[in-house]
């Protein structure tokens, strides 16, 4: 109560008539029509935009309106020559980081994050035990004081931690950016004592005066008003104001624990004598969704409610952050686009992507993936013509692939060479350059500004300096990297290359861009920059327990050792969010709040506040609030293009221009299976590049088996040449040396090794069956192929490699290996294309089968009994190919037909969408 009648402050009843009233009031005292002497001091400067707006409202006449502004960007900007720089945010954080390390109290790893925090702790510190000093030397005396005051009290070892840092830091030079405000604040009031003309202020508050402002603030507020014409406004608390609005919200939430000693059930049947009708139907409406995209689009379909009606200054309220991103996609899909007030993280951006792959580059030894993202960045490389630097990446990445090379540029450059890339010199210059960029991030440890040197000078070398100056997160980041390294060019601290990645990630995640270049009434902003603003609507997204609720656990000092320290703990919290809510239902003639009714298969409750809200109106008036929301606007006549669409099966026409001339027996077996399929891969060339194999999986231990066996029968092509226990000693020394870069790369492999080991002896006692019956083997990886002639003129070839043939004098047997048990081969056997495929190219064989690997005994499993059959189904094949590619080109459809087995593992499943029918 003394500072509100030493301040004179005057409390409105928070309402949609708020800013006119205050403008009456104002105008009321000096009616103007000069008030540019004035300055508005307020919680943001959107709120008092509004102000000024109703000020020119309220006016009879022509007003010269005053300036606007917020009372720490005042106070920070003001022309005050004699007060000292702050010590920069960054170099304090890097003097906590060496005295924490110093002190070996915590690892080393989280150092980083542990200053952090340690510095927003200080600053609470500061701003709680320092009022308004005389000079510097009476700041000195004030946090001596409140430094000596601690010191006498018993703390647990966290708060001493943080106690004993923080004065240590006070003790070590410059003063930081707290102490250095309330230096700015105590010349500026003394500037205004001293001033022979008016400057008058006008200041808004969101909360009364020793809520909304700290010591320091309060006490510069009073001086001030001595000596210069002050007003102070502030929105009356709800329990101060008689509204049935603010009364049905102090009724829900009490301010103390008196007015909390009646049962809620009381509380609702004293509202509801008092007023008949429910204060919040048609204000307030709660919308629970079963999940993140319905809950976007209820709220897309909301604000186009709101559009219809008429309604232009909306806002969206960003307690789920992911929730609001999708919305605003979709809001613009409809072409309604949203200021995005809240910002990005640096860190999410492209441009930080691109740093961050840069440094995995230099730290993991060039692994494939990370060296493909920095290739592929749109930033990089940005001084080469787009055509040749897609084509030096793509050839890049081919060679990698196909090579399956997981790290080292060495290694990458040998595949570059033995690739059958076209254009291998671009693709050694931008590795070239790589390497130049991350030579230079190779080094001992090194203070932070040269280590920033160095990381400039690599984007220089990968031509993404320019590219990232064009783009406004990208200038952003360089902006920050500028900064920092000016802030820190005398700092002398040495950091291991981890050490500053850990830094740099921290500098990221702490800093933000927005998008300036959208202007809209559609507003998304957080809770504390909405609240007392008076948007015509508002839309809270992420209403449940986990996103609207006060700030986060910190990570390393809890309440506990906030409420040790005396500063702000989780209840203050809650009874800020409190009043931010009673703000934004006061202002806001229409408040819809949607949230996630289920999160992971369980029950996401409503946060507890808006909760309490609905079951107070529910006692009271039979209406817990909750809404259903409005029907989707393609419903409505508006626009459909966000509406979910029943999805028809696929069936395009293959371009005859783009129909291959010759096809693989794999490329005619995904013909057979689903002719989409082979639209996509063979018709558009969408097939996947070769996987880069990180871990020894099925695929890659059956293509190790084929070079085994190859190796194998190549140096020992007739087995029975060889004593057994001799072929068995050969067999397992092929393998070893198969199987030996891959253990080398991974030793897990050396259980798919000892997985083949099992079985040679098996596969040595099927061979010897083979040569008894006087079968030889003859040659592996066989290259055949055959064309076939059209209907209509033209011709289809068929080719394919055949694992072995074997031979019999005259007769040949041909075999694909299968690293399948017998029964799985079995199995499989139905319209088997591939066996009578490859009898067709060959054209001489008797037999055909598949040697199953697996199981307890290796053996041969074929699709068709005796040579008779087997030419009648290469014949069959043969005919098939023909007349389906006889269709293709007559524009037969190629329909998306295949089975369940057939599309879980197809990758283009994604463009058929088989799994939306």
């Amino acid at each position: 109560m003394n500072v509100l009648n030493a301040l004179n402050a005057q409390a409105l009843p928070p309402g949609e008539a708020f800013f006119d009233e205050l403008a009456a009031r104002v105008l009321a005292r000096h009616a103007g029509p000069d008030l540019s002497a004035w300055r508005i001091l307020a919680p943001a400067l959107p709120v008092a935009a509004g102000l000024r707006a109703a000020l020119a409202r309220a006016a009879s006449g022509p007003l010269l309106l005053p300036r606007c502004d917020t009372l720490r960007n005042w106070a920070s900007n003001a022309p005050l020559d004699a007060i000292p720089r702050a010590l920069p945010e960054s170099e304090r954080r890097v003097l906590l980081h060496e005295a924490l390390r110093q002190r070996g109290w915590f690892d080393e790893t989280a150092l980083w994050g542990i200053a952090a925090e340690m510095a927003g702790l200080f600053d609470e510190l500061t701003a709680a035990a320092v009022p308004l000093p005389g000079d510097e030397a009476g700041l000195a005396e004030q946090l001596g004081r409140a430094y000596a005051l601690r010191a006498s009290t018993p703390l647990a070892f966290e708060a001493r931690v943080v106690y004993e840092l923080w004065r240590a830091l006070g003790a070590a030079g410059a003063p930081d950016a707290a102490a250095v405000y309330r230096l700015r604040l105590a010349e500026l009031a003394r500037r205004a004592a001293r001033a022979d003309t008016s400057w008058p202020l006008l200041v808004l508050l969101d909360a009364a005066p020793d809520e909304a402002l700290d010591p320091a603030e309060r006490d510069f507020l009073c001086r001030y008003g001595a000596a210069q014409p002050l007003l102070v406004f502030y929105p009356q608390p709800r329990e101060a104001c008689p509204t049935p609005l603010l009364a049905t919200l102090a009724a829900a939430w009490p301010p103390g624990p008196g007015a909390a000693s009646l049962p809620l059930r009381e509380r609702a049947r004293a509202l509801a004598r008092q007023y008949p009708a429910g204060t919040l139907a048609g204000r307030l409406a709660l919308m629970p969704a079963a999940g993140r995209e319905q809950e976007a689009r209820a709220a897309v379909a909301q604000v186009g409610a709101w559009l219809q009606e008429g309604l232009r200054r909306i806002a969206l309220v960003a307690q789920d952050r992911l929730t609001a991103r999708r919305v605003r996609a979709l809001l613009e899909r409809e072409k309604v686009l949203v200021s995005d007030e809240t910002g990005w993280l640096l860190s999410t951006s492209r441009a930080a992507a691109t740093v961050d792959a840069l440094i995995e580059v230099a730290a993991g030894q060039a692994y494939y993936r990370d060296l493909l993202d920095l290739c592929k960045s749109p930033f990089v490389f940005s001084d080469i013509a787009d055509d040749e630097r897609k084509r030096a990446v793509f050839g890049l990445e081919a060679a990698i692939r196909a090579a399956s090379v997981k790290s080292g540029l060495a290694r990458v450059r040998r595949a570059l060479l033995e690739s059958a890339t076209p254009d291998k010199r671009s693709g050694f210059a931008l590795l070239d350059r790589v390497e130049a960029a991350t030579a230079l991030l190779r080094a001992g440890p090194t203070p932070l500004a040269r280590w920033l040197g160095r990381l400039h000078a690599a984007l220089d070398t990968v031509g993404a300096l320019d590219a990232l100056a064009a783009d406004a997160a990208g200038q952003t980041l360089l902006d920050l990297l500028a900064a920092r390294r000016a802030e820190l060019a005398g700092n002398a601290a040495l950091f291991s290359f981890a050490a500053w990645r850990d830094w740099l990630d921290h500098e990221f995640e702490a800093a933000s861009f927005r998008d300036s270049g959208i202007a809209s009434p559609i507003v998304l902003a957080p809770l504390k920059a909405v609240c007392l603003r008076g948007f015509e609507a508002a839309l809270l997204l992420g209403g449940d327990a986990r996103q609207l609720s006060p700030a986060g656990q910190a990570a390393f000092f809890n309440a506990s050792v906030r409420r040790e320290l005396g500063l702000r703990t989780r209840e203050d919290d809650q009874r800020e969010l409190k009043r931010r809510l009673e703000l934004l239902l006061a202002m806001t003639p229409r408040v819809a709040v949607t949230w996630q009714a289920q999160r992971d298969g369980e029950a996401n409750p409503l946060a507890s506040e808006l909760s309490l809200l609905s079951t107070l109106h529910l006692l009271a008036w039979n209406d817990d609030l909750q809404r259903r929301p409005p029907p989707p606007r393609d419903a409505t006549g508006v626009d459909a293009a966000t509406a979910p669409r029943a999805a028809e099966r696929a069936a395009p026409l293959a371009p005859p221009a783009l129909i291959p001339g010759r096809v693989s027996v794999s490329g005619y077996a995904s013909l057979v299976a689903c002719p989409y399929r082979f639209f996509a891969r063979h018709v558009l060339a969408l097939g996947e590049m070769d996987e880069v194999s990180e871990d020894m999986d099925k695929g890659d231990y059956g293509e190790r088996v084929h070079r085994v066996l190859e190796r194998f029968h190549a140096q020992h092509p007739l087995l029975s040449a060889l004593p057994e226990d001799e072929a068995l000693q050969a067999l397992r020394e092929c393998t070893e040396g198969v199987f030996a870069p891959a253990v080398a790369d991974n030793f897990l492999a050396i259980g798919w090794r000892l997985r083949w080991e099992k079985r040679l002896s098996s596969y040595l006692a099927w061979q010897r069956a083979r040569e008894a019956e006087g079968w030889r083997w003859e040659k592996a990886e066989t290259r055949v192929s055959r064309e076939l002639p059209l209907e209509h003129g033209g011709n289809v070839e068929l080719y394919g490699r055949i694992d072995r043939v074997d031979r019999r004098g005259a007769e040949a047997a041909l075999y694909d290996y299968k690293t399948r048990s017998a029964k799985a081969v079995q199995e499989r056997l139905a319209d088997d294309v591939q066996l009578p495929a490859y009898a067709l190219m060959h054209g001489e064989a008797l037999q055909a089968a598949y040697i199953a690997l697996d199981g307890d005994e290796v053996s041969a499993v074929a699709a068709v009994d005796g040579p008779q059959a087997l030419n009648e189904a290469a014949a069959r094949q043969g005919e098939r190919l023909a007349a389906v590619f006889d269709a293709m080109r007559a524009g037969a459809p190629l329909p998306a037909h295949g089975v369940d087995s057939v599309c879980q593992w197809c990758e283009m499943s994604g463009l058929c969408r088989s799994g939306d029918r």
